[in-house]
């Protein structure tokens, strides 16, 4: 029996959950007061979160933060324990829909150089490199580059232009 997927904007409900998936994720995680900030909004707000549920259970989130007609990725975050079942896939695409849905014509995002699985992630899912922040994230034994990258979100907004 499949398990069913649910996206849903983050709530205060959700907030342990998601600093325990962040904290097993992230090299430098969200402090609660963050995360809980980004669970005040939906699309199209300042500060978004959209979480992923499997089984009733929260399994992941996009953290997410809008101006104008822009949206960027803060983080997206997949459970240890639902890795590597298409989550974090499903996750994105559910992120850029509800974004194009509130009006955002491109995506913005940084990543860091090491994190190779995230990268394949956004290039399969039309990210194209823009550009390289030297030095930008702390990193074990110095500092990290992080690569920004960009896509152009499809619907009614980018028909116009």
């Amino acid at each position: 029996m499949a398990v069913t997927r649910v996206y849903r904007y983050g709530q205060a409900a959700d907030v342990a959950a998601l600093v325990a998936i962040d904290a097993s994720t992230s090299l430098n995680p969200w402090t609660a007061k963050q995360l809980a900030a980004a669970c005040d909004g939906e699309a199209g707000s300042r500060a978004w979160m959209l979480v992923v549920e499997t089984g009733g259970l929260v399994a992941g989130f996009a953290a997410l933060s809008s101006v104008l007609d822009e949206v960027s990725i803060l983080s997206i975050a997949i459970s240890p324990q639902q890795q590597r079942q298409g989550l974090g896939q499903s996750l994105l695409q559910a992120a850029l829909e509800r974004a194009g849905r509130a009006g955002a014509i491109r995506c913005l995002l940084e990543v860091r150089e090491s994190n190779v699985a995230a990268r394949h992630l956004y290039t399969r899912n039309g990210f194209v490199l823009d550009g390289v922040r030297k030095n930008y994230y702390p990193a074990d034994g110095g500092r990290e580059d992080a690569l920004l990258m960009s896509k152009q979100l499809e619907g009614t907004a980018n028909e116009c232009a």
